[in-house]
């Protein structure tokens, strides 16, 4: 197993959580949380600010597709490493930047108290976590 198996695997189960998670929401279902209320406070720090289902399957298809580029989906050549090192560095500027941040730039309004312990606790770790193991396993094999 070459030294950029695990870190890819870690990053492409973890992009393919995140794009089955989203889908579900995008079909309306506000699993794991009890409504959709608490789903918006959640996800999107805002009970009233949860994006139209178009937009939840966007997202779903981003990161299905992350997670096929770094399985290799798009082959081992010059583009798809510099797009691995570039989505590395997104998730890792998401890490740093927080989600008022991330909200601010989708144009969303702030987020409430619930989201930012969210994000501060579970959020900020995981594209953390999901941004260095891009950024290791992106390189030419």
């Amino acid at each position: 197993m070459s030294r950029g198996t695990i870190p890819r695997l870690v990053a492409w189960a973890g992009l393919t959580a995140a794009g089955v998670l989203h889908a579900i929401w995008a079909s309306g279902s506000p699993w794991p949380a009890k409504n959709r209320r608490r789903l918006g406070e959640a996800v999107v720090g805002n009970a009233k600010a949860m994006p139209e289902a178009e937009a939840t399957w966007a997202v779903a298809g981003a990161a299905f597709t992350g997670a096929a580029l770094v399985a290799g989906g798009f082959g081992e050549g010059r583009v798809a490493v510099g797009l691995r090192r570039l989505m590395g560095a997104g998730l890792l500027a998401r890490a740093a930047l927080g989600g008022d941040a991330a909200l601010a730039a989708l144009g969303l309004p702030p987020a409430g108290k619930r989201f930012r312990e969210l994000d501060r606790r579970y959020y900020r770790p995981l594209f953390a976590v999901l941004g260095l193991a891009v950024l290791a396993g992106a390189r030419r094999r």
